[in-house]
């Protein structure tokens, strides 16, 4: 099983898994399609559904073109408001693609119908895949947008359940600033210290480089961290408007580029195909 990174908008990932063996590939969290498409091309695999975490714009907005483009192509999620949906999907539904299996986990929290995708291939020696949304990301969590705080803390905790090998691919390149706020948080926490440095050495050229590790460690070696300032988010932005000392993104959703494809100036696609030993923990 072979993930495309794919870094597009301000901050967000979207993905391409493929199925080594049938080439078939399945999309995750489309937001800007073209350049989906462009690398389905030039993998030369054949693109059989979309998997959306959720009915947010930086997640969803590109499935009516895509829909356009490649009729009868499946578009699933778990929410009735993601954009072309083909169909609902239910908690732990099971799907199949090739010799990929999916397991749907309903994780709300960050809103009301988000669901994680849990990706395995049988008698395989690569770890299975963790596709988060916004439901958990680098060192940190979504904001709660449309649910409680209790229940994003039971929908961690259903991810905590999967394999500790598990690689976990998130919705959003937060790591640094969710590890910046952590430090200060916990100033003398030397995990926390330890994993901020492991993403400085990952610079926004590299975007890519920092999803795909083991991301159990956030539960299982270190505290899990939270907002001390107790204020909500603004939009999908780290800001708190009474810290923002603490909160280093801005309020816009809007990408900062003017590109046609929406990605991030000097951004590339990472490819990582899953093997045992490859990748790291997320704190650790």
């Amino acid at each position: 099983m072979k993930v495309k990174v794919i870094p597009v908008l301000e901050d967000n990932y979207m993905y391409l898994v493929i199925e080594e063996i049938t080439r078939e590939a399945v999309a995750v969290d489309v937001a800007v399609p073209k350049r989906l498409l462009e690398i389905v091309g030039r993998e030369g695999v054949s693109l059989t559904a979309v998997l959306t975490t959720h009915h947010h714009w930086d997640h969803a907005r590109g499935n009516p073109e895509l829909a356009r483009l490649r009729p009868g192509l499946a578009v699933l999620g778990a929410d009735e408001r993601i954009f072309s949906l083909t169909r609902r999907l239910a908690h732990g539904e099971e799907l199949r693609f090739g010799a990929i299996h999916v397991r749907c986990l309903l994780t709300p929290g960050h809103t009301s119908g988000h669901m994680s995708y849990f990706l395995w291939e049988d008698d395989c020696p690569d770890p299975p895949a963790l596709f988060s949304g916004d439901a958990l990301s680098v060192a940190g969590c979504g904001s709660c947008l449309e649910g409680s705080a209790q229940q994003m803390y039971q929908s961690l905790a259903e991810l905590d359940t999967l394999p500790p090998e598990t690689k976990v691919f998130c919705g959003h390149e937060h790591t640094l600033s969710n590890l910046e706020f952590a430090q200060k948080v916990e100033p003398c926490n030397d995990h926390v210290r330890n994993k901020l440095s492991w993403a400085k050495a990952r610079p926004l050229s590299g975007l890519g480089k920092r999803v795909g590790g083991t991301g159990f460690g956030a539960f299982r070696e270190g505290p899990m961290v939270t907002r001390a300032c107790g204020h909500s988010r603004r939009g999908m932005r780290m800001t708190c408007p009474q810290c923002r000392r603490l909160w280093a993104r801005s309020a816009s959703t809007t990408p900062s580029c003017g590109r046609e494809y929406g990605c991030r100036p000097g951004a590339s696609t990472v490819t990582w195909t899953l093997r045992k030993a490859s990748g790291d923990r997320v704190l650790g």
